[in-house]
């Protein structure tokens, strides 16, 4: 009966061991199920984080090279109406050098020029002076009286007007800058001035016609 007793308590006992391993055997596997399931979650969310970044950096370095792109295309669209607008500029100047060259219709426009001067600043009761460039001296002298003959046409005054020993710069190409002898009023009609005053005001519009900005 001992024995029979005794082989009950050994058979309990391994039936009692059995199921404890098969107990820690389970744990272990769901254990290791979540802990697997855990490592695979958080390497979706590495995955995925990963792949937000660079499609997020993908995107700034599209958004970039198109702002690189779109900065270099407008530099140099910028650059090209530059380039037109100077060559305007040299054409004008080259038509005005050409003006002076023409003797007979330079003479008259440096007369038109020192009249439009005096009447302007109506400085018609004082000694003027008018400078030029060092070859135009010769035709401005000539150009003095016929001047002051349409001064007195439209004014009705005899003005005193004389050439001044004081040279025009040679880039100034042409004209005259007339003015009271101490120089307190003074008109500059140089050519070179007077495209200036022109382009300042026709350069909007020669922009408005060729780019339609």
């Amino acid at each position: 009966q001992r024995r029979v007793h005794g082989d009950n308590m050994i058979g309990f006992i391994t039936s009692e061991a059995r199921e404890k391993k098969a107990e820690l055997e389970q744990e272990a596997q769901e254990m290791y199920t979540i802990e697997k399931g855990r490592q695979i979650e958080a390497e979706k969310k590495r995955i995925k984080a990963e792949f937000e970044r660079k499609k997020q950096q993908v995107s700034v370095e599209k958004r970039i090279k198109q702002s690189n792109l779109q900065k270099e295309q407008r530099l140099r669209v910028l650059k090209e109406r530059e380039d037109c607008m100077q060559e305007m500029q040299k054409l004008a100047r080259e038509k005005l050098v050409e003006v002076t060259k023409n003797q007979a219709n330079y003479q008259t426009l440096l007369a038109n020029l020192i009249a439009e001067s005096v009447m302007t600043f109506k400085i018609l009761d004082v000694p003027l002076e008018v400078q030029a460039l060092e070859r135009d001296k010769s035709a401005v002298n000539s150009a003095i009286n016929p001047a002051k003959a349409l001064i007195k046409k439209h004014t009705n005054k005899d003005v005193t007007i004389t050439l001044s020993g004081v040279a025009v710069p040679e880039d100034q190409i042409g004209g005259v800058v007339v003015s009271t002898k101490d120089q307190r009023i003074r008109s500059n009609n140089t050519l070179k001035a007077r495209e200036e005053s022109i382009l300042i005001e026709l350069l909007p519009r020669f922009r408005k016609l060729l780019f339609d900005d």
